[in-house]
């Protein structure tokens, strides 16, 4: 897959499919428009394309108030690739841009600079200045400029309509199975193992400390996890995720013990998948009924891992 992040030097192919949007979390929403643009270019001979914006629009704009994101850039692209999708298409976003109009976006960017025969948008699409842009628009202008629309969604799981927001949701109230079910995929952090304090491993636990790059965190408790190595090999784990009230810990930490493992990982980048939370955190009254507390959490991991 072709990232483009000069546009001055992409040569579009005969017949570019776009499908526009921020892509946060590439959620069963996410795919269901990729999955359109990808039917459309193979249907006319042509290459699909994602186009999105780094950083998101909202951290760029109102950076006290953006919403946490659900995976880091590079996450987001690998998920991409995934799809099936010809190439990404990135667009730096910057203040200057948001002042662009909806139009001015669509001539510039889709018809002038990719030569966009058709675009695919979800139906809660908005782009343009103060996010004037939205479906019909796009509709509107393709019928102007001269290319196809078509508008996906909305898509529905477990009852409810798939958006990143409500996947964000979610998982701060600690509904992973359900966030899930939305992601099409368990919610993941990705980060570097870091030395700890090394309490787990005298406890008999040793654990990982992951330094977490991913935004959208979960509530403070234990989960049931697994953790991907760098060599992409997958293990059944359970995980803290705190501020260790037993020990008077000052700072949150992302803790992941993995079972019937004991390798060094300092430094090495790490994916921890969150299946489903065990409990929330408790303070003990001392180190011994935490080590009990942990192998019943252990147990209880391994039964909803299996």
């Amino acid at each position: 897959m072709e990232i483009i992040r000069e546009l001055d030097k992409f040569a579009p192919p005969p017949y570019p499919v776009v499908a526009l949007g921020n892509f946060d979390g590439v959620h069963l929403g996410h795919r269901a428009i990729l999955g359109e643009a990808i039917k459309r270019a193979r249907a006319a001979g042509g290459a699909a394309f994602a186009l999105t914006f780094d950083p998101l629009p909202a951290r760029r704009l109102f950076p006290d108030r953006a919403p946490a994101a659900l995976v880091t850039f590079d996450d987001k692209l690998e998920l991409l690739r995934d799809t099936g999708l010809d190439g990404v298409i990135v667009i730096d976003f910057t203040l200057e841009l948001s002042r662009v109009t909806a139009r001015d976006f669509v001539k510039d960017f889709l018809v002038h600079r990719i030569g966009a025969r058709a675009v695919v948008v979800g139906h809660s699409v908005s782009f343009g200045h103060k996010r004037a842009g939205n479906a019909d628009a796009m509709v509107a202008m393709g019928r102007e400029f001269g290319f196809e629309t078509f508008v996906v969604g909305p898509i529905r799981a477990d009852g409810l309509e798939v958006s990143s927001t409500k996947i964000r949701e979610l998982i701060t109230a600690g509904d992973l199975r359900t966030a899930a079910r939305l992601l099409g995929r368990d919610h993941f952090l990705t980060g570097t193992v870091v030395r700890g304090r090394e309490r787990g491993r005298k406890l008999g636990f040793p654990t990982a400390n992951l330094a977490s790059e991913t935004e959208c965190i979960p509530p403070d408790g234990v989960y049931a996890t697994r953790v991907v190595l760098s060599d992409g090999v997958r293990r059944a784990s359970v995980s803290n995720i705190g501020m260790n009230p037993t020990f008077n810990e000052s700072a949150r930490s992302i803790e992941a013990h993995i079972f019937d493992f004991d390798r060094d990982l300092y430094g090495e980048r790490l994916r921890l998948e969150l299946v489903e939370r065990l409990r929330g955190e408790i303070k003990f009254e001392s180190g011994e009924a935490l080590a009990k507390q942990i192998a019943a959490d252990l147990k209880r991991a391994r039964e909803i891992l299996a």
